[in-house]
């Protein structure tokens, strides 16, 4: 299966390639997947004290909040509030944030992206790649109901992340809508990520039929070494298999 990859906020394709390249590897063992990389349409600056975090620029996100510095919603997100589940968690954020300004235009590009490359038919995204591709599979069920356009995504794999934002620009989150996202999906979840939350709420609005947790046990990275490797391109054969399942009932 073919796989759009969506690097993380203030990312580029560089430092998402060189991320995945030991689970690119691997699945290329039995051409269980290929990948395809794509950089984010909004050029930003790495947060004064975290340039060497990011790594060589240019550096790109996905999502346009308004807000620059201390204010944007990716510094605050740094510091997660506390909540009694991961619901309360982003509710507590999305309260204090404009939301995203650029949805449509985004997934104008994604769309136009994809017509480019009629092979894809997975996605990949790491943190807020992830929110971007759930949002993404949303906006397919919305224009398949309003325009009949087929579907293109099968499954998705979403390392780290925070739950899509529905048509009106809201967060989805379980405890409040009955949108779920409907094809298999594969989370990849560290359980000493200080942003967990944002992660299991995605989770928590996916099809809990089809839907796998993969904990790492560590932070929010992308794995990149050892026996985990293997263990998680094992998932994702698997989740393909669910993904083939799926379309063919």
């Amino acid at each position: 299966m073919h796989f759009l990859c969506l690097h993380g906020a203030i990312g580029n394709i560089d430092n998402i390639s060189i991320q995945l390249a030991p689970l690119e590897k691997e699945l290329a063992k039995d051409k269980t997947a290929t990948f395809h990389y794509i950089k984010a349409p909004v050029t930003v600056n790495p947060p004064e004290g975290f340039k060497e975090c990011f790594g060589p620029g240019p550096h790109y996100r996905w999502m346009d909040d308004g807000g620059s510095g201390q204010d944007s919603m990716l510094n605050r997100i740094r510091e997660l509030p506390v909540g009694h589940n991961p619901e309360d968690v982003m509710r507590t954020l999305a309260s204090k944030e404009v939301m995203w300004k650029n949805r449509d235009s985004v997934m104008k590009y994604l769309n136009d992206m994809l017509d480019t490359h009629p092979e894809v038919e997975g996605l990949i995204g790491y943190s807020e790649g992830s929110a971007m591709g759930a949002t993404y599979i949303l906006d397919e069920q919305d224009r398949l109901e309003r325009e009949s356009r087929p579907r293109r995504i099968k499954c998705a794999l979403f390392f780290t992340g925070w739950p899509p934002a529905a048509a009106d620009n809201s967060l989805v989150l379980a405890d409040e809508s009955d949108i779920t996202i409907d094809v298999p999906t594969l989370h990849v979840v560290g359980a000493n990520d200080p942003y967990r939350y944002g992660a299991l709420a995605l989770y928590n609005v996916c099809d809990p039929d089809t839907a796998i947790m993969f904990d790492t046990g560590k932070g929010h990275t992308i794995p990149r070494a050892g026996p985990v490797i293997s263990e998680l391109a094992f998932a994702v054969q698997e989740l393909i298999l669910n993904a083939k399942s799926a379309d063919s009932a």
